[in-house]
């Protein structure tokens, strides 16, 4: 059978091909394609910052609905509603074993030498499937993923209702970081952002400190509003030396930093910072296990529950066939966009 995807051409170049459908191999699931969100990793790609593949179609924050099932998967029907994770694991290595399987020795692509979330049919392996309740619709269901990016980074902040958050970055993770954060009950939120959209939907989301970097020094906003002490906890969403050194300008002395944007290059930044304020520095990779559910889990739960409403990020729409100018749209925030989804309903 024959299906339309939308493959990588060069720099700043994505379009419609016609290809062959791929039917699941063993361990995996066929997925029909309903929605998916243009990922700041697929801009990466877009740019030519990460590599493109011109074989195949990219695409992970996708959901759609089980219509074939490979050899050897058990635990999903046909019709299933689904949300995809962007990788495979294992199950058996160490790091599968204790719950870390985001760390996974044998972790690969979600669709390796397959198509992903930006074609018609998606073929994903069952590692990296969820199903979704029966009344969520698609729009939330594509939300899913990055939504469980920042509940991972949140949690991994370590902090609880009595901390302060502050988010270095006004796009997805970093308007899903602040919505986590409100969801979890902490002390006082701040974010920073570029652009007015950016600004109003965190206002929406209930920020509690909204810094437009364009025409306010964050550090002098910080010390002000906290004493000159500085924020519990940053999550840094961006990339980026000046951001990084942001990250350490306004957090308390050994307060937490946790960084979840996509570095794609090396950075020179001032780690004397970290000598003096002893304050601890991670990352945060996709997601896995934080505590006694998966993250995945946890952002599910949160989107049906009301708790964050996650379709206030999504600014635009486009079909497949118009995914050039998705990507166009997505890629310049003075669009407006802040989550562009393509959609296949």
């Amino acid at each position: 059978m024959r299906m339309k995807a939308a493959i990588y051409t060069g720099i700043e170049e994505i379009e419609i091909r016609e290809v062959d459908r791929n039917e699941p191999p063993s361990g995996f699931v066929l997925v029909d394609t309903k929605q998916t969100g243009i990922c700041g990793s697929d801009l990466h790609s877009y740019f030519g910052h990460w590599g493109q593949s011109h074989e195949y179609a990219a695409g992970h924050e996708t959901c759609g609905v089980v219509v074939a099932l490979g050899d050897g998967v058990t635990d999903f029907d046909l019709g299933d509603k689904v949300a995809v994770e962007c990788f495979s694991h294992c199950g058996t290595c160490k790091y599968c074993e204790t719950g870390q399987y985001n760390l996974c020795f044998n972790r690969g692509g979600i669709s390796p030498s397959m198509h992903g979330g930006f074609a018609e049919y998606t073929s994903t392996h069952y590692s990296g499937l969820f199903k979704l309740p029966k009344d969520m619709t698609f729009e939330q269901g594509a939300l899913v993923e990055p939504l469980a990016v920042s509940h991972r980074a949140i949690a991994r902040t370590g902090a609880n209702s009595r901390d302060t958050v502050a988010i270095i970055g006004g796009g997805t993770i970093g308007q899903f970081c602040l919505a986590d954060a409100v969801a979890a009950g902490v002390k006082e939120t701040l974010i920073t952002v570029k652009y007015e959209q950016q600004a109003e939907l965190a206002k929406t989301l209930g920020a509690d400190h909204i810094v437009n970097v364009s025409n306010t020094d964050v550090q002098e906003y910080v010390k002000d509003v906290t004493n000159g002490i500085g924020f519990d906890a940053v999550v840094e969403t961006v990339g980026g030396a000046e951001n990084f050194d942001t990250a350490m300008t306004i957090v308390r002395k050994q307060g937490a930093v946790v960084l979840v944007a996509g570095y794609y290059k090396p950075l020179e930044v001032n780690l004397s910072t970290i000598v003096w304020s002893e304050a601890t520095i991670t990352g945060s990779n996709c997601y896995g296990y934080s505590g006694m559910e998966t993250d995945f889990e946890a952002a599910i739960e949160l989107i049906a529950s009301g708790k964050v409403d996650a379709t206030k990020l999504v600014t635009h729409y486009y079909p497949l066939e118009e995914i050039a100018e998705a990507f166009r749209v997505s890629a310049n925030k003075t669009s407006g966009a802040v989550k562009v989804h393509v959609c296949q309903e």
